[in-house]
Parts: structure tokens; sequence; C-alpha cells
């Protein structure tokens, strides 16, 4: 029997198994604990500068990375044809705090391509960054290794 590890960073490497769980939610609730998530600084840009306050997520940054461990199980169709590899992709949380514009910078199956950008579009609504008292876009990075490995 195998066993699918992906190696998840958004800001700080983070390992776990994937056996293929669902959650999702859209609705921003004021019950929630919304917690800057920042980024590093090589991930800032004159498009997206750094903000005075972080785009917030309920849970703050290890929420967001349970929302993509929660959401991830390797696609039949990548299982089959070999997903060993580094995704990198980017999306950008906007004004009204909704995650999207994903951009796929690397990826090692079309069908991964296709689940991260999922896991994006189904993020509970962010609080969005502010800068000069103003609600700004801000740019944010996933980057996680793919490989195949046998249960121990």
């Amino acid at each position: 029997m195998r066993k699918y590890h992906i190696i998840s960073l958004l800001i700080i490497s983070i390992s776990f198994s994937v056996f293929g769980c669902s959650s999702a939610g859209q609705v921003n609730s004021s019950a929630s604990n919304y917690e800057e998530v920042p980024m590093p600084e090589q991930a800032l840009s004159f498009e997206y500068p750094e903000p005075d306050v972080w785009a917030k997520y309920p849970g703050g940054s290890a929420a967001v990375l349970e929302h993509i461990k929660m959401n991830s199980m390797i696609p039949e169709k990548a299982r089959l044809e070999g997903y060993s590899g580094r995704l990198l992709i980017t999306y950008v949380v906007d004004k009204e705090g909704n995650a999207s514009m994903a951009e796929v910078l690397r990826s090692p199956h079309d069908s991964i391509t296709s689940m991260y950008e999922e896991i994006i579009e189904r993020m509970h609504r962010w609080e969005p960054a502010v800068l000069d008292g103003e609600p700004i876009e801000q740019r944010y990075v996933i980057s996680s290794y793919f490989r195949e490995g046998e249960n121990q």
C-alpha cells in the first residue's frame, strides 16, 4: 500500500501525509479569530508592497496550512502517471478578502495544479491587508514538494 507525502510551505516548511479529507468555507464569521499572515521579505514587490497590516486569515498561518492539508488528495491521474516534483503557485488576497488569481510557476502534474487552484478558491474569506489606512491586494506563495513513498 502506498502513502503519499506533501511537504508544503507557506512561510515555513511543514511536512504531512495526505490521506484525503475535505472541508470548505466561504463565509467571513465575526466569531473567527483572525490573525495576520505575513510573507517573507523576498516575496514583496513594487506591485505588492509590505502593508502596514498583513492580510488576516481565521486562525492565521497554521489555519491556512491546515486548510491546504485537509483539502489535499493526490488526484488519481497524477498517481497513475507519476507526480514527483515541486509545485510553486502564487495567489492574491484581494481588497475584499477573496483568495484568487492563482498563478502556477511550476507544477509536477496538471491535475495537482487544478487541485491547488480549487484549494485556493475554497479558502475562507480573509481580512485584506492594509496600507495607509486602505485595503490593498497582497500576494502569497505556496511551495510544495511531492514525492511517492512507501508505507512504513
